[in-house]
């Protein structure tokens, strides 16, 4: 005689599977389980299943004998799964335990519950909005939402910058030296900021908040100091997720403490201290092989340690970059940082903000091939913020590009507007 099974009522399982979102919750897997179907009544395919966390019956994998009946069949009890990881569990029942399981299921939900909470946000991977508050022109606190592809526009002192570098200092290493230095934070007389950045991955939002904070140790140290506090989503941090946030800015400015004459080597030089390489790993990779599909066309071959030639769109043979206008060496820069960022292999999006020093040097035509290049570019996930002085210079850059405008923030004189 067969054992009585404590099944799940179809209520139950129907509940299981919409707090899953109908979507396996074994760590990884993230497999949608309904779908249409023109042949079944119900007009769906199903390919999930409520597992029990206990067995539900005397024998089954992980069997409790003192729950009661009503217990194994509720819905504590289950956790929803596709059928392959469904029979995967029941089969290797020691390995998977129900503390794991229950684990399993409460962050599977938890991911689920975030998703429906980002729906807002327009970017489903990336940078959705930055908050700045107590920092340069950003005294009283400051929301500035973005999108796939924005322009900031303002003129100097207007906080473009701060903007830019905020958003650089979220991951961390040379651009958080560089932002600490600008500001002096964390001494003594520090302003006492607080900056924060909301992301999207892959539709979850997640907050991480910056902020100084006092050390209130006693006795006092001889100089009163501040220290960085880290919070995530709202709670104390011990560890920075960095790895949400990978930035580079471009700029003509040289805030290295070596300045070189060379103004070609000393972007590159800024760019490996962004990436956490040396200036040699970049000179390395500048192979013409490498850059016969460059986005803007460019040909790059080494004749030196630190020499090169570059054969552009306009140019049939090979120039030394020495040769090549302003404009045209921007463009080689860019090249040189987007075949950089296309190598790396992980999935977090890459915010690539273009300073105004380096953005106005080119001229009107490649301002708008800039723009339109950085918008239809593949091979990676890219997010761009691109500095300007003027609301002519955003209409030149968006003519034709209404249908892409997703609305602006405004600060004072510094307004940014997001575009899909």
């Amino acid at each position: 005689m067969a054992k009585a099974r404590d099944e799940f009522t179809k209520t139950t399982v129907d509940r299981l599977a919409r707090r899953a979102g109908y979507i396996c919750a074994y760590p990884g897997c993230r497999q949608l389980t309904v779908g249409p179907s023109e042949d079944r009544v119900s007009g769906l395919t199903m390919v999930g299943v409520a597992a029990h966390i206990t067995a539900a019956a005397e024998g089954g994998p992980r069997y409790e004998k003192d729950l009661k009946p009503e217990e194994r069949a509720d819905e504590s009890n289950g956790v929803w799964m596709c059928q392959l990881h469904g029979k995967l569990i029941d089969d290797n029942a020691s390995r998977n335990t129900v503390a794991e399981l229950k684990r399993w299921k409460s962050q599977h939900e938890d991911w689920v519950f975030k998703r429906v909470a980002s729906a807002d946000s327009v970017i489903k991977h990336g940078l959705t909005s930055v908050t700045i508050e107590n920092l340069g022109p950003f005294q009283d606190k400051t929301t500035i939402a973005l999108g796939r592809h924005n322009v900031a526009i303002g003129r100097n002192g207007s906080g473009k910058s701060t903007l830019c570098e905020t958003i650089g200092a979220f991951a961390g290493g040379h651009n958080l030296e560089a932002f600490s230095e600008r500001w002096t934070l964390f001494g003594p007389h520090s302003p006492g900021m607080a900056i924060s950045a909301a992301t999207s991955v892959e539709g979850v939002r997640r907050t991480v908040l910056l902020s100084e904070e006092k050390i209130g140790l006693r006795p006092p140290p001889e100089r009163r100091q501040k220290r960085l506090h880290v919070e995530v989503d709202g709670n104390i941090s011990g560890h920075w997720p960095r790895s949400l946030f990978n930035v580079l800015i471009l700029d003509k400015r040289d805030r290295s403490p070596s300045s070189l004459k060379d103004a070609f080597r000393t972007e590159l030089r800024a760019i490996a201290a962004q990436l956490n390489l040396n200036e040699d790993q970049i000179w390395d990779g500048l192979r013409e092989e490498l850059f016969c599909s460059a986005p803007f066309g460019s040909r790059i071959r080494r004749t030196g340690q630190y020499r090169i030639e570059v054969q552009t769109a306009s140019h049939d043979s090979f120039l030394p970059i020495g040769n090549l206008s302003g404009s045209e060496r921007t463009i080689v820069v860019l090249d040189i940082a987007l075949r950089l960022l296309r190598a790396d292999p992980r999935p977090t999006p890459w915010i690539l903000i273009i300073e105004s020093g380096m953005f106005l040097g080119l001229d009107k035509e490649g301002q708008k091939h800039v723009v339109r290049t950085l918008k239809d570019i593949e091979g990676i996930s890219l997010q761009t913020i691109v500095c300007v002085n003027s609301q002519e210079q955003v209409m030149e850059l968006v003519a034709g590009e209404d249908g892409a405008w997703i609305g602006s923030s405004t600060h004072g004189d510094l307004t940014v507007h997001a575009f899909q």
